[in-house]
């Protein structure tokens, strides 16, 4: 309970009295290990000798705290790539922030043991049941081992909130109650969302109304019906008729990518936006007082190109999002 106090005054502070970022997103590297049919970033070349060294986010994590950032979350690439994580998840929680992951689980069940004691928050990601998941990452096996990483996690690990990511696209349309299912039999629970376009790769995938409607019209129905599906009702009323929505995010979430570029956003291809220059360069309270950095939060407001569950659940009236998120005490543990 006290951790959960300082970290929502830290937010608070942040969000309401500075009017700045609070949520740090690195990308720890590059590297994919996967082969997904929704995502290209797997055929960018990137080499690890290009990634930031422990040393260098060591002092990321100390410089962003002193700027009042109480959130850690890695993504990628794959994390669980970097065979220095167990260290980097570790300065995190010394240095006092909320840690929170992204993984395929390909490598996690070796790593469980030394990675979840660092860690808070959970982010297995499953795209269909079975076949179809394996077929859409393009590696066989890999359903085994996220339903493996998640038993594992959950029984020797159950202070660690852990939730299931599930893009919704047009092969898994017959897997959404499937998938709700298992997270209840797993007892964790499970969001959905839209995969995004990324022009030239991935439009025979992305959903069209009719399936939007389908999909998210079955999915609150099962909300409904007890399954632990965590999408507020609000959210999936958005990408059930596709509805526009207040973008927060570029005023609560600082993105850094595998070399140190800071920025406030990137495309579905990953290609990141609006850049504020490297992180040795970066001075927090010139940037987010800067006339530049409110013109790029008024500028995508109302940009509705990412479709993620923590962007949709964060959308809208900020103060009451906030709010809810302090007091849903599941996620504190």
């Amino acid at each position: 309970m006290l951790a959960q106090i300082k970290l929502s005054c830290g937010i608070a502070r942040n969000a309401w009295i500075k009017k700045h970022p609070f949520l740090l997103y690195l990308k720890p590297t590059a590297r994919c290990n996967l082969r997904c049919k929704s995502c290209n970033r797997w055929q960018e070349d990137s080499s690890i000798h290009e990634e930031l060294s422990l040393e260098a986010i060591q002092e990321i994590l100390a410089k962003f705290k002193k700027a009042g950032f109480a959130v850690f979350t890695l993504w990628g690439g794959e994390p669980t790539l970097r065979k220095d994580l167990p260290e980097i998840l570790a300065a995190a929680k010394q240095s006092g922030y909320r840690t929170s992951m992204c993984t395929n689980c390909y490598l996690l069940p070796q790593k469980v043991d030394v990675i979840l004691p660092h860690l808070d928050v959970l982010l297995c990601s499953l795209d269909g049941y079975g076949k179809t998941h394996d077929d859409f990452r393009g590696v066989h096996g890999l359903f085994e081992r996220v339903v493996t990483s998640i038993e594992t996690a959950t029984k020797f690990y159950p202070r660690c909130y852990i939730k299931i990511w599930a893009s919704v696209h047009k092969k898994n349309l017959d897997d959404i109650a499937k998938l709700a299912i298992l997270a209840k039999e797993l007892k964790v629970n499970i969001e959905y969302f839209p995969i995004s376009l990324i022009q030239g790769y991935n439009e025979n995938l992305v959903p069209d109304r009719e399936d939007l409607n389908r999909a998210f019209g079955e999915i609150l129905r099962l909300k409904k019906h007890g399954f632990p599906v965590r999408n507020p009702y609000r959210a999936l009323n958005i990408f059930r008729n596709a509805k526009p929505f207040q973008c927060n995010f570029p005023k609560i979430a600082l993105f850094m990518d595998h070399t140190g570029k800071t920025y406030t956003c990137e495309n579905p291809a990953g290609t990141p936006m609006h850049c504020w220059g490297t992180y040795l360069d970066f001075d927090p309270e010139r940037v987010f007082e800067s006339v530049d950095f409110k013109n790029v939060i008024a500028s995508l407001k109302n940009c509705n190109t990412c479709s993620l569950p923590c962007m949709l659940e964060l959308s809208g009236n900020l103060s009451c999002r906030l709010l809810s998120l302090f007091f849903d005490f599941q996620r504190w543990r």
